[in-house]
C-alpha cells in the first residue's frame, strides 16, 4: 500500500505540472488519482502543509515567472494561459505571493524570490507499516485529560501490546462515563517515561474541568509546551495500532529528526492523539505530539 500511495502521488504531481494551464478542481483530481476526495485533500495537506488549490495556484504563479522575464508576455496572456479568470485576478495572486506586483517585479529584473517548488514523494517517509510526514511544531495550551493510568514495562509492551489493549479497553469501558468532554471522538494516549525500563500510560479524553472525575479514573493537567508534530498514517484502523507498527515511527524519530532538525525532546513525556471522525476500516491517522525544544550549540 505504502509504495502504491507514493507511486500515486508522484503521479498525480507530475499530472499536475503537464496540466497546469488547466483548471485543476479537487474533483478532476481524485478521478485522476483515484482517491477519495477527503484521502487527497487531506494528503496533500500532510505532505505540502497546503490544500490542493493552494499549491496549484502557487505552481501557476511559479511556472508563470518564465512567460513574465524570460519571455516578456504581455499579463493578460500569461492570466490566461494559467486560466486565471482576469488580468486582476494573476496580479492579486501574485502580489499576495511575492509582494509586488508582475510588472514591478519585470522592471526591477529577476530578483530573488521564494516560490513554490515541485513536489515529489521524497517528501514522505515510507516505513514499514505506513508512512511518516515531516514534522509541523506547534504550541498547545495545557490540556486536562482523565483517563486511566497504568504502569507498563517496556518488554510487556512488546510481548503483549498492554498500551494498544489498554487504549481500547479504556474506550470501549470508560469513556462514556466522562464529562465536561472538549473532543468526544478524540483519543489522547500519554506517557511518562519514569526509567529505561517502564513508563505510566494514561488512555485519555480531553475535558474542560478536573472537578468531576469519576470513580477509578485518573485527571491530570499537562502543561502548555511547544511540540514536534508527526503524523503516522496506515492503511488499516487505528484502533488496530499497536507498538510493532510504532518502532518504525520512533526510530525514525530519534535516529533521523534528532539529528537533523535542530530541535530535541525537551521533557520525559509524550502523547499520541487519534482523531476517530477519520478512521475507516482500511485508513487510520496516529499524530505523536513531542515536547521539543531547539538544540544548543
Amino acid at each position: 500500500m505504502q509504495q502504491d500511495l507514493l507511486q500515486t502521488l508522484d503521479t498525480l504531481f507530475d499530472y499536475i505540472e503537464e496540466h497546469i494551464h488547466e483548471k485543476l478542481t479537487l474533483d478532476h483530481l481524485a478521478s485522476v488519482t483515484h482517491i477519495s476526495k477527503f484521502h487527497l485533500h487531506r494528503m496533500f495537506k500532510h505532505a505540502s502543509g497546503q490544500l490542493p488549490g493552494e499549491y496549484i495556484r502557487s505552481r501557476k504563479l511559479a511556472r508563470s515567472l518564465e512567460q513574465l522575464v524570460d519571455l516578456n508576455w504581455k499579463i493578460i496572456d500569461i492570466s490566461g494561459h494559467y486560466t486565471f479568470e482576469h488580468e486582476q485576478s494573476y496580479i492579486r495572486a501574485f502580489k499576495q505571493a511575492f509582494g509586488i506586483t508582475p510588472l514591478q517585479y519585470r522592471k526591477q529584473g529577476a530578483g530573488d524570490l521564494q516560490f513554490t517548488a515541485r513536489m515529489t514523494s521524497s517528501m514522505i517517509t515510507m516505513l514499514p507499516y505506513g508512512y511518516i510526514f515531516k514534522p509541523v511544531y506547534v504550541r498547545k495550551p495545557a490540556m486536562r485529560l482523565i483517563g486511566v493510568q497504568s504502569r507498563i514495562r517496556y518488554v510487556d509492551n512488546e510481548e503483549t501490546y498492554e498500551a494498544n489493549s489498554a487504549g481500547n479497553h479504556f474506550y470501549e469501558e470508560y469513556a462514556d462515563r466522562i464529562p465536561n468532554v472538549l473532543y468526544p471522538n478524540v483519543y489522547i494516549g500519554l506517557t511518562n517515561e519514569i526509567k529505561d525500563h517502564h513508563s505510566t500510560y494514561q488512555p485519555s479524553i480531553e475535558v474542560t474541568s478536573l472537578e468531576q472525575i469519576p470513580e477509578g479514573l485518573n485527571g491530570i493537567e499537562v502543561p502548555a509546551n511547544q511540540y514536534a508534530v508527526f503524523k503516522f498514517v496506515c492503511d488499516f484502523h487505528p484502533s488496530l495500532i499497536n507498538i510493532d507498527h510504532l518502532d518504525s515511527v520512533w526510530t525514525f524519530i530519534d535516529e533521523y529528526w534528532q539529528s537533523h532538525s535542530g530541535y530535541v525532546k525537551s521533557d520525559a513525556y509524550y502523547f499520541e492523539r487519534i482523531d476517530g471522525s477519520l478512521a475507516e476500516e482500511h485508513y487510520g491517522e496516529l499524530d505523536i505530539y513531542i515536547p521539543a525544544k531547539q538544540a544548543a550549540f
